[in-house]
Order: structure tokens, then C-alpha cells, then sequence
């Protein structure tokens, strides 16, 4: 079933995305500054998942994944760089703690996009040399 978009989320409400702590996963510079690679930035089901931050808090995003690191960007810059094909909505199945998809094909080009806008959220980068559980 389709999901319906949801204007009300737009604007500058904040989105927390989870990256996994992997080598697939993170790039890491001379200064041991990370950099999330652009796959974090899509999903193979077209249904990428992101809290609002005003509805949770960077604890309750990270629970249950230890040594993830968590980025921010706004409804505004997803929707800026997605355009209006994309739907972003609650997820009806999960709505708890601000989970909301962004819905629709997330192409090569577009997550590299969402990639240089977001930014680690403070005091949460992913721990090094840490990979996550399969």
C-alpha cells in the first residue's frame, strides 16, 4: 500500500538518521574525521527511516545499536533535494519516538546529495574500528 505524504512534515524539523559503524559504512580522514558514505542515505525496500528529533532524543535513535553514529538534516533539505516524486510520512507500523519514511527511489546521485547536507549530530559519531553485529 502506498503511502500518502505528509505536508505537515517539512520545514525545519530536523530528521536523525543512524549510520553503522562499518568501513562499508563510514570513511575515515587523516585527522580521524568521519564521513558517512552515500549508502546510508538509501534503502533497498525505497523506504528510508529517519526520527524527528523534536519527538525523540539521539539515546533513544542509537538504543540497541552500539557504536552507530547518528546525523541530522531537515524535512526542507530532503525535500529540496528529492523533489516531488518522494513521499515522506509517518510509519504506520512503527510511529513511536518520531519514525518517519521517506518514501520512493533513492537514486546513487540524490544520496550523495542528502550525504553533503548532513551533519553528525554532536557527540554522536560512530565509534571506530567498530563493526556492527550481521
Amino acid at each position: 500500500m502506498p503511502h500518502e505524504d505528509d505536508p505537515r512534515i517539512s520545514g525545519k524539523i530536523v530528521f536523525y538518521r543512524r549510520i553503522p559503524p562499518g568501513a562499508d559504512r563510514v570513511s575515515w580522514d587523516d585527522t580521524g574525521t568521519p564521513t558517512p558514505a552515500s549508502q546510508n542515505f538509501r534503502d533497498h525496500q525505497d523506504e528510508l527511516s529517519v526520527h524527528m528529533a523534536h519527538e525523540t532524543t539521539p539515546d533513544q535513535v542509537l538504543q540497541g545499536h552500539p557504536g552507530f553514529g547518528l546525523v541530522q538534516f531537515t524535512a526542507e533539505q530532503a525535500r529540496d533535494i528529492l523533489g516531488d516524486k518522494f513521499t515522506i510520512c509517518r510509519d504506520p507500523e512503527d510511529p513511536a519516538n518520531g519514525h518517519v519514511l521517506i518514501c520512493g527511489n533513492i537514486t546513487g546521485s540524490l544520496s550523495k546529495k542528502l550525504r553533503k547536507v548532513a551533519t553528525w549530530v554532536e557527540g554522536r559519531m560512530p565509534q571506530r574500528g567498530v563493526e556492527p553485529p550481521s
